[in-house]
């Protein structure tokens, strides 16, 4: 039976109130749907079908709190995930952005991967920019940003290490170059690894700053309310530079005010560009 039957609304607004007093997540940003699923998950787990109770055990029971967060910031994530997207930054995108930056003489390139998880997509990034600007490397001043509320998650992204499972979908010469393997798992090499700085971020109560060339955030604003979706969008665009790229999951609607100066201009792949006006 459904857990959300034995509860009020009172209920479940408490339950968001108590999870704000104990972590600081304001659940708020999310879509209620989408917290009940996440909450009946851990529900079930304790046997509890009322919100209530599961309340009281929030506020008695820091391990749980923990668990929750874990559940509620979403991890499913791979290396060069959609390939289709990650061909257009590797032929069209990062090369056009190079080509700027060297006709402009501005030698430096900051990208943001927003709700990366355990590292997989800036890592991905990492790798075909430091593909492509070969021997002009050293010439740059690269600064690619991870972030993600999951302490744990970015625990492991700064470690770099991953199952094999992980890397079927690293082309294999990069697999090759950028990866060793100890017979268990496979190791970020150090050059690719001192190429991603991992921060703990919330994206609506804090900042990574602004200056971006690149911002990537896929799947993740999706299970946030149309209101936090908006507020986030013009957020990315004000994060970005003049020319620079946004780049949303391909489930994923541009709305509110960002639509008006961020332009579309690889509709398949998700693919905006910051309006110079």
């Amino acid at each position: 039976m459904s857990v959300e039957k034995f509860c009020t609304d009172k209920d479940f607004i408490a339950l968001k109130n108590t999870i704000f007093q104990k972590t600081s997540l304001d659940c708020n940003q999310y879509k209620d749907p989408y917290l009940q699923r996440r909450f009946g998950v851990r529900m079930r787990v304790h046997g509890l079908q009322k919100y209530s109770d599961y309340s009281s055990l929030i506020c008695s029971n820091k391990d749980e709190c923990e668990e929750l967060m874990k559940d509620l910031t979403i991890n499913v994530t791979q290396f060069f995930r959609d390939t289709s997207v990650f061909k257009a930054i590797e032929d069209e995108l990062f090369p056009l952005m190079i080509y700027r930056k060297v006709i402009k003489n501005t030698p430096r390139i900051r990208m943001w991967s927003a709700g990366c998880s355990s590292g997989e997509e800036p890592y991905s990034i990492a790798i075909i920019l430091r593909e492509l600007l070969g021997e002009e490397y050293d010439s740059f001043t690269i600064s690619i940003v991870g972030s993600d509320i999951d302490e744990e998650c970015l625990m492991a992204a700064r470690e770099g290490r991953y199952m094999p499972r992980q890397v079927v979908n690293v082309p294999k010469p990069y697999l090759e170059k950028y990866f060793s393997f100890d017979g268990q798992m496979y190791q970020v090499c150090p050059e690719i690894l001192d190429m991603v700085d991992f921060k703990n971020v919330d994206l609506f109560s804090s900042t990574a700053g602004t200056g971006y060339d690149v911002i990537l955030c896929r799947n993740v604003v999706i299970y946030f309310t149309k209101d936090m979706q908006e507020r986030l969008y013009m957020k990315f665009y004000k994060a970005l530079n003049p020319d620079g790229y946004f780049i949303m999951g391909n489930t994923e609607t541009l709305v509110g005010e960002a639509t008006r100066h961020l332009t579309s201009i690889k509709s398949r792949e998700r693919v905006y560009q910051k309006i110079v006006t």
